[in-house]
């Protein structure tokens, strides 16, 4: 934009000299920029060292891995200098911890955000603000996703991907225009379903689920944890997310496992599933269901859309990366819109980028677009290490009252007690 400025402050009349020069730089500015478009998505590539290796720890497999493999091969050959070499590991959280304390870790960390908090403490991973900033992640990626790589204030990396949990429906079961638009929406769809086809459900979701309620608690106004470690179960609004949770039992198997409801599904024995990309090509592989996606409800007692956790596949620099710069550079290049949509196309998977997510090439495959559009509604699974003191007592809590052996009060206050204790002892 400034540039821009400067160039119609020399259009001045009658200086064709001006003109002509002003015509020139135009064009140098253009093929610098597409220079750098093609090369790198970094605004400081001369200060970037291009040459070395960067060693990549990751999990990916199969397709995954292919797709990611040619966006990186491609970063090669415009930087023939770099040699990047990706190293497949179990358990990397763990045997990351172990190496890069050892001084023999990788450059780059690939894994879920749920695990950042706890890595950037120990200082396994470090900051890229230098590199990156919380404007740069705001601007380029998905809420969710941005937020998922910040931690105590500081930038850790880069999304390369998203998923999150969405109403996927069967489309000779149910029409577009019979969807639940709200919370009790669903619960009378439920009901009514289930009246007209005995023996067959309206809506299924693994109950006793935490990360499956989520959408839930956090529609209703709750929350699991905070960041500054407080747990927040024996709230109104978790109390309200948990009698609606209860309020399907009439309406929903007495064991809704993720395998029971999944089943149902895949059977054509209910006609919507909550669930996320991970399942879809089980349920539409060889045309077995048609499938349709719709977001979640919203929820009638706060007005907003029920709030999934979002799930962020991303890229973190270790502590024992050799060349900051390039790392990040290699990172902006592979998240860029362009190695997104490639990525999305190939694998299926849901482009943390935002334009990459709204470009036409992504809105015509319609599951990648269906979970992209519930993703725009839902919240960064949280990064921060008390989380894990969360999921068992909430699980219980979700257990005691989908059976009837608590009330949703006791089984919420229980579950405070218990996920303060283990927050504790994180603490400690």
């Amino acid at each position: 934009m400034m540039m821009q400025k400067k160039l119609i402050a020399l259009r001045t009349p009658g200086s064709r000299p001006l003109l002509a020069l002003m015509t020139v730089i135009v064009i140098m500015l253009m093929l610098l920029l597409a220079a750098c478009g093609s090369a790198s998505s970094s605004n400081n590539s001369g200060s970037i060292d291009y040459s070395g290796t960067i060693v990549i720890w990751h999990g990916w497999q199969g397709a995954y891995l292919q797709a990611k493999q040619a966006i990186f091969n491609e970063y090669m050959h415009l930087h023939p200098k770099v040699k990047i070499v990706l190293v497949h590991q179990d358990n990397i959280a763990s045997k990351a911890a172990t190496a890069v304390k050892a001084g023999n870790g990788p450059d780059i960390i690939a894994f879920t955000d749920d695990n950042l908090g706890s890595l950037a403490l120990g200082h396994i991973v470090v900051p890229l603000d230098q590199y990156i900033s919380q404007d740069d992640l705001n601007q380029t990626y998905s809420p969710a996703a941005a937020s998922a790589l910040v931690f105590n204030g500081h930038v850790y990396g880069v999304p390369e991907a998203v998923e999150a949990i969405t109403l996927m429906y069967n489309k000779s079961l149910v029409s577009a225009d019979q969807l639940p638009k709200t919370t009790d929406d669903l619960l009378a769809f439920a009901k009514r379903y289930q009246q007209t086809h005995p023996g067959q459900y309206g809506v299924v979701w693994p109950t006793e689920d935490a990360y499956f309620n989520a959408p839930w608690f956090y529609g209703f106004g709750a929350q699991y944890v905070t960041p500054d470690g407080k747990a927040h179960l024996d709230t109104p609004q978790a109390l309200q997310a948990m009698e609606y949770i209860a309020s399907f039992r009439p309406y929903l198997p007495k064991q809704p496992t993720y395998d029971v409801v999944s089943s149902l599904f895949a059977e054509g024995k209910a006609a919507i599933i909550i669930n996320g990309p991970w399942s879809y090509a089980d349920y539409a592989s060889g045309g077995k269901i048609n499938i349709g996606f719709a977001t979640l409800p919203i929820v009638n007692a706060t007005g907003t859309p029920a709030k999934p956790f979002v799930g962020v596949k991303s890229l973190w620099m270790a502590k024992t990366a050799k060349n900051p710069a390039l790392v990040a550079d290699l990172m902006k290049f592979y998240t860029n819109k362009a190695n997104q949509i490639a990525m999305s196309r190939a694998d299926g998977e849901i482009p943390a980028n935002s334009s990459a997510a709204d470009d036409p090439a992504i809105q015509a495959l319609p599951a990648v677009a269906g979970y992209a559009a519930q993703v725009k509604l839902g919240l960064a699974l949280p990064n921060t290490p008390y989380m894990s003191a969360l999921w068992t007592p909430v699980q219980n809590a979700l257990t005691a009252v989908w059976n009837g052996t608590q009330t949703p009060a006791k089984a919420l206050s229980d579950a405070q007690a218990a996920a303060t204790k283990g927050i504790a002892q994180i603490s400690s």
